[in-house]
């Protein structure tokens, strides 16, 4: 009788395992039409779309369902497996930007997508891009704030901004104002501005390659006093918490010891407080050091002044290829030439509306956005044209 108890049970656990294991088929072989929406509501302007392609994975067999979206078509169909899914798509667009056209990529991953019924729609969200994104010059604050009559120089930044979807390094970067004024076209010889930018102030950020982490979306902030303004300017800004400090001469240095000063590789960068210079951010190439780049880049040059004398300058240029981004400054009823070559910036903006223009105070320019990273941050607008990628005479984002 044991035995025979024995055999009935291992008969039922026979059966249940076949009943289990044929179930378990039924809903591996239950299939699903997945429908994919694709919301681009995120990217701004026009835009055409080409080989996008989407890959589902089921996370736990690996295998892999492959899909491509039409042209012209807003929604992709595939049809799988009862499973869990990650998504993934990848394709190309061309934006026109203000008349010009770029060429970017777009992407869109979406995890844990349960299927498990004979329909299932997703909405994938796109994101820009760019695989030659970097750091870009997302702000200048230079014409300081002011209470009454007196001025305060000290509470000016700079506002750096990755723009990539990866974590970027500040470590080495360096910025730089120009010698030459947009208000004042002369004829410089011998003339180089097609090759490098002319400057004497430039300030590097320190590091040793991996000390300054931006991540995707983050701001870098140079400041030129690290301190809070606000205890003794109401109307100014707390750069208590910036990221750099620009070393200034004693008279105009208020050092915060919290805050890490800029290497000053020639000058010391002093922000024209009426948007007349122009600026410009970039690396030395590898194995530059600045010793050898303040020996190799010395630029002389002579000009005829407004009295006919012939006047001789000795300053530094930075190589264009030395150059990741560059904006130029001016103001909007003085502005006579771009004193970059047109590859690096192509317009302008301005934070006031004349020379000399009371009203200029408190105002700042930043860059413009036009569609979201991979983690939801801003994509900010880069077309080598600060007239189209820029906000003239905008509040700091930093002031409260």
């Amino acid at each position: 009788m044991k035995n025979i108890a024995m055999m009935k049970w291992l008969l039922v656990g026979l059966l249940f395992i076949s009943l289990s294991s044929c179930m378990k088929d039924e809903f591996l072989e239950s299939r699903s039409d997945m429908y994919m929406v694709i919301d681009h509501s995120k990217i701004q302007g026009e835009f055409s779309l080409s080989n996008v392609n989407i890959q589902l994975q089921e996370v736990n067999t690996q295998v892999t369902t492959a899909a491509t979206l039409v042209t012209g078509a807003d929604t992709a169909k595939a049809n799988v497996t009862y499973g869990t899914y990650t998504a993934t798509l990848e394709g190309d667009i061309k934006l026109t930007i203000d008349g010009e056209e770029k060429n970017m990529k777009v992407k869109a991953r979406q995890s844990n997508i349960v299927v498990n019924s004979e329909s299932t729609t997703i909405t994938l969200e796109m994101f820009l891009s760019d695989p030659a994104a970097n750091f870009v010059i997302k702000e200048l604050f230079f014409t300081g704030t002011v209470n009454g009559t007196t001025q305060n120089n000290g509470d000016k930044y700079i506002l750096l901004y990755n723009n990539s979807n990866d974590t970027l390094y500040a470590d080495g970067l360096f910025v730089a104002q120009s010698t030459f004024l947009t208000i004042t076209k002369r004829a410089y010889t011998p003339d180089v501005m097609n090759e490098a930018f002319t400057t004497d102030q430039i300030l590097m950020v320190p590091g040793t390659g991996k000390q300054h982490p931006v991540a995707p979306g983050g701001n870098y902030v140079i400041a030129t006093n690290a301190i809070d303004h606000t205890k003794d300017w109401p109307n100014s800004l707390d750069l208590s918490t910036a990221d750099l400090e620009i070393e200034m001469s004693n008279t105009a240095n208020i050092d915060n010891p919290a805050v890490p000063n800029a290497i000053n590789i020639a000058g010391s960068l002093f922000m024209h407080n009426q948007g007349y210079t122009s600026y410009v951010m970039g690396r030395f190439p590898e194995g530059m050091t600045t010793e050898k780049y303040l020996e190799e880049n010395k630029y002389s040059y002579t000009y005829i002044a407004a009295n006919g004398a012939v006047m001789t300058q000795h300053k530094f240029k930075i190589p264009n290829n030395y150059v990741i981004d560059a904006v130029n400054l001016s103001v909007k009823t003085g502005f006579e030439w771009i004193v970059t070559a047109p590859e690096l910036d192509m317009g302008w903006t301005y934070a006031g509306l004349m020379k000399v223009d009371k009203d200029r105070y408190g105002k700042a320019v930043r860059r413009k956005e036009f569609g979201s990273l991979e983690n939801g941050k801003p994509l900010l607008k880069d077309t080598n044209n600060s007239t189209v990628d820029f906000d003239p005479a905008v509040k700091p984002s930093l002031m409260k």
